[in-house]
């Protein structure tokens, strides 16, 4: 399964939502009331588990992932600095 579909499927699945025509992949996930702090720190949580990649202070500093897109784009560069393809 493609990264971006493991994502949107983890999300849908932790938070109780589903993708469509009104949640896209960048749909704002806090605006829309998807996740909220607690949520996110769980969520960043479920990313290092689940594509085995580590974390650090600034990744939680440096960028608020709020979008399926924004979230893509940041395990596809995690996994690359790992050295996987």
């Amino acid at each position: 399964m493609e990264r971006t579909q493991r994502l949107r499927n983890m999300i849908e699945e932790q938070f109780l939502v589903e993708f469509d025509e009104e949640l896209t992949d960048q749909s704002d996930l806090f605006k829309v009331g998807v996740i909220d702090s607690f949520g996110y720190v769980q969520l960043l949580g479920s990313l290092e588990e689940e594509f085995s990649i580590q974390l650090k202070d600034e990744d939680f500093l440096k960028d608020i992932l709020t979008s399926l897109e924004s979230i893509d784009a940041f395990v596809a560069k995690k996994i690359a600095e790992r050295g996987d393809r």
